[in-house]
């Protein structure tokens, strides 16, 4: 096992993440001052989308969205809710996930929050922005580039995989934040073996798990050093 240490969580089990941003165990990243919460990779509709392919999977999605947004708002307060690309899972129109995405929007709506929906791979034919700033940071799906000197984004979906368990994370630094995906469907990549983008080579991460229950953290350290670990072990 990799020696990890467990930091102590702020209020409402939140965890401090880069220039007043905070990390929420739900897979969130929270502005207390700007009143925002970013999520990424949602994939509503992921059951409809195999249900095409003609496997049988449950109707759970927008349950299980609904339910982590409960939980987070009950953490923390925010106006705005921003996902940070791949809200739907279909990449095209399907009536399903359509009555399932107004459901959310009803949701959220009647509590006085305000929906921005991002472009991501899966909704990149949807008329919805590429990108939004919140202060000096950029927020993007992730999927293409973009020319931002600090960016939040999500879409590689990342995770740990340690004694054959996974466990969702993040990866965050002073110029670049990488959120888990929100929706449990999201199969991961492993940042400690799995190939990462070439262009992250110059910015220093640290990879962050939410522990059980959301009432303490695990910091891993930086993720160069962790991976040079994790393949030195026998």
């Amino acid at each position: 096992m990799i020696n990890d240490m467990v930091e102590t969580s702020a209020a409402g089990g939140l965890f401090p993440g880069p220039e007043g941003w905070w990390l929420a165990p739900e897979g969130a990243l929270v502005h207390t001052t700007e009143r925002v919460a970013v999520v990424a990779d949602v994939h509503l509709g992921y059951e409809w989308a195999r249900a095409a392919s003609g496997d049988m999977v449950p109707a759970h999605s927008l349950r299980e969205t609904i339910d982590s947004l409960t939980s987070l708002r009950s953490r923390v307060e925010f106006d705005r809710l921003i996902i940070a690309g791949d809200l739907v899972e279909p990449f095209g129109w399907c009536p399903r996930t359509e009555a399932d995405l107004l459901a959310l929007r009803t949701w959220i709506g009647v509590r006085g929050i305000n929906l921005v929906a991002l472009r991501g791979d899966h909704d990149k034919a949807r008329e919805w922005p590429d990108s939004i700033s919140i202060g000096e940071w950029m927020i993007a799906h992730g999927s293409r580039p973009v020319a931002a000197e600090r960016l939040i984004s999500g879409h590689l979906h990342t995770v740990i995989k340690v004694d054959r368990l996974t466990f969702p994370c993040f990866l965050i630094g002073s110029t670049r934040t990488f959120l888990p995906a929100f929706s449990a469907n999201a199969a991961g990549l492993d940042v400690l073996s799995g190939e990462l983008p070439p262009d992250l080579a110059p910015h220093t991460l640290r990879c962050i798990v939410p522990g059980g229950g959301g009432g303490s953290w695990h910091d891993f350290g930086g993720l160069d050093e962790l991976r040079s670990r994790f393949q030195r072990r026998p």
